[in-house]
C-alpha cells in the first residue's frame, strides 16, 4: 500500500503521526513542529537515517517534559 503512495504524502503522514504523538510533550506545539523541522527534516535533507533522526527527536521531546516536570 505505501509503495503506491507519492513520497510526500508519505513524508507528510509521518510528519502528521510524529507530531500528534508529541501533542502533549510541549508546551507550544509551534514548539514541537520546529523542533520536528530542525531535528528530522533538516537532519534527513543533510543525509541523516529518517529513522534515527526521529528517534532522536522523540528522545529529545521526551528529555525535555521530564526536564519541565
Amino acid at each position: 500500500m505505501f509503495g503506491q503512495l507519492d513520497i510526500s504524502k508519505i513524508d507528510s503522514l509521518v510528519k502528521t503521526m510524529c507530531l500528534a504523538w508529541a501533542s502533549d510533550k510541549c508546551e507550544y506545539p509551534n514548539e514541537t513542529e520546529s523542533l520536528y523541522q530542525k531535528e528530522v527534516i533538516d537532519a534527513v535533507a543533510s543525509g541523516a537515517d529518517e529513522l534515527a533522526a526521529i528517534s532522536a527527536w522523540m528522545q529529545q521531546l521526551q528529555t525535555t517534559k521530564a526536564g519541565a516536570v
